[in-house]
């Protein structure tokens, strides 16, 4: 029905079967105080919200095959999500569309909120909690019509949801290293810098406290969370840039609609290059979504090219 609607609607076709698939690359240079002369140009690319299944668009899957190892980073950082609802489909698709990513220093990532046994999202008192068994299509209208206002409180069945024991072993079958709450050097030219990841904050599993136990603060550093909603929780931690995705930027950026399709508790970070304290922050658009449905908020791979500030 929904696939009908969205065909024979004059309005139904653009945002379903045309920009869901219109990956573009979003540029920035990054000026980081004191940033060492061996990391000057270092490049990072920045993808969010797979949201992997069976109606992943092939079309889809070689765009970001291709443009991401267009851009030859030197680094690949993904902020979770790799699933839908927490089920793994077309597995092997997944593992080759991970695999085929290249970066020269290595690829790191943290999980998002349907990648644990169960999926955790917002219920109907505004708690985070372990979703109830129901389509993307009614979870869709349930946002729409009957929109809450965030607690931010985590339940404890959501706080108990563990670990999806498939993707586990999926993600050791690629190039994709895990940082849950813990934080890996690695070199470039000769200088180390800080890949710090946290787990996800919607099953209350955000522990920066932990995450930061391994943080060199002789190097610059690079922070990993899929909600933004930590953002300012990361203000006083050490590290120069945070990336995040979560929102899919609004993912149906139409007035008066996007606050309802976009839970999270601070508004402000729905999408974008933004500032936390003395960091940047980047919230990325997504690739996919559950619904596969975006107005005004094409998927998006990012690149970040760091150079010393001037000032």
């Amino acid at each position: 029905m929904w696939e009908a609607w969205c065909i024979v609607s004059g309005i139904g076709i653009w945002p379903r079967y045309i920009e869901p698939r219109l990956l573009g690359v979003s540029r920035f240079v990054l000026p980081i105080p004191e940033l060492p002369s061996a990391l000057i140009g270092l490049k990072i690319a920045h993808f969010s919200d797979l949201h992997w299944n069976h109606s992943f668009s092939s079309t889809l899957q070689r765009k970001l095959i291709r443009k991401a190892n267009a851009l030859q980073p030197d680094l690949i950082l993904f902020t979770g999500d790799f699933l839908c609802r927490s089920a793994l489909e077309k597995k092997e698709g997944l593992k080759k569309t991970l695999t085929s990513l290249k970066a020269k220093i290595g690829c790191f990532a943290v999980l998002g909120n349907h990648d644990y046994a169960r999926f955790v999202t917002v219920n109907a008192q505004g708690d985070y909690d372990i979703a109830p068994p129901s389509s993307n299509i009614v979870q869709g209208f349930k946002r729409l019509f009957h929109p809450v206002p965030l607690t931010g409180h985590v339940t404890t069945q959501a706080r108990e949801v563990g670990w999806h024991a498939e993707l586990m072993t999926l993600l050791k079958q690629t190039p994709f290293q895990l940082l849950n709450n813990t934080t890996q050097l690695v070199s470039h030219h000769g200088h180390g810098i800080n890949i710090c990841g946290l787990e996800e904050y919607s099953l209350g599993r955000f522990h920066p406290e932990i995450a930061f136990k391994d943080y060199d603060l002789r190097y610059p550093g690079i922070i990993l969370t899929h909600n933004p909603d930590t953002l300012k929780r990361l203000k006083d931690y050490p590290g120069n840039l945070i990336l995040s995705g979560h929102t899919h930027g609004g993912q149906i950026n139409l007035s008066g609609l996007w606050k309802r399709f976009t839970r999270i508790e601070h508004l402000e970070f729905k999408h974008g290059l933004k500032r936390v304290g003395e960091k940047w922050a980047y919230i990325n658009r997504g690739i996919s979504s559950t619904m596969k449905f975006r107005w005004f908020a094409p998927p998006e791979l990012t690149l970040l090219t760091l150079k010393r500030s001037m000032g």
